[in-house]
């Protein structure tokens, strides 16, 4: 018992005598398991039936659409707007998004921050790969299979969401003050555009 209460003080001291940035590391199987729980609950909130890639990433086409199919080395040019799984809003290529957003009251600061009038708005445009791709030269493997695995499904004009672990997100660093450490994140992807190769 002296022991734990020891180890306690000493904790709340060394938390008291820093600067505020204590990273707290999650075993990653327990993350895991925790995040595809969460993903299973806002699917199910959804009321969506979800097809699952080989790395965990959730996903379901909630339009078709009616335009061009996407194909191996295709050029796409696709929309998108990224949620946390309490639907806020964190990012979009949508400018009516965007101020939508921006003139909401009740929306924390953090958010409606990111949608200042003078952004610039701008879909992707990929070269489209079954097997993933690269954003910049990045490669951000969670968005990368959620839209290699949605795009086969889909046509141009379709609608699809993706939801990915957080060890395919922004992992165990969050990003800024939006994204929290270890957060489960939504794509809703639109595809707007394919050039046939």
């Amino acid at each position: 018992m002296k022991k734990g209460l020891f180890t306690i003080v000493t904790a709340l001291i060394l938390l008291a005598c820093g600067d505020g940035n204590v990273v707290v590391q999650v075993d990653p199987a327990l993350q895991f398991t925790e995040d595809s729980i969460t993903i299973a609950e806002y699917m199910e909130d959804k009321g969506y039936t979800f097809e699952t890639t080989s790395s965990g990433v959730r996903y379901v086409i909630l339009e078709d659409g009616s335009g061009d199919p996407i194909d191996e080395s295709d050029i796409v040019t696709f929309d998108y707007i990224g949620m946390l799984t309490n639907d806020s809003i964190f990012d979009t290529s949508i400018k009516a998004v965007g101020d939508s957003i921006r003139n909401v009251e009740d929306i924390p600061a953090k958010f409606t921050s990111t949608f200042t009038e003078t952004r610039n708005y701008s879909p992707f445009t990929i070269t489209y790969s079954f097997s993933g791709w690269t954003i910049n030269g990045q490669f951000v493997q969670g968005f990368s299979d959620g839209v290699s695995a949605s795009f086969r499904e889909m046509n141009v004009d379709g609608r699809a969401l993706i939801v990915m672990p957080s060890a395919l997100a922004y992992g165990t660093s969050g990003s800024g003050l939006i994204i929290p450490p270890n957060t489960v994140i939504a794509f809703e992807l639109l595809p707007t555009d394919v050039i046939k190769q």
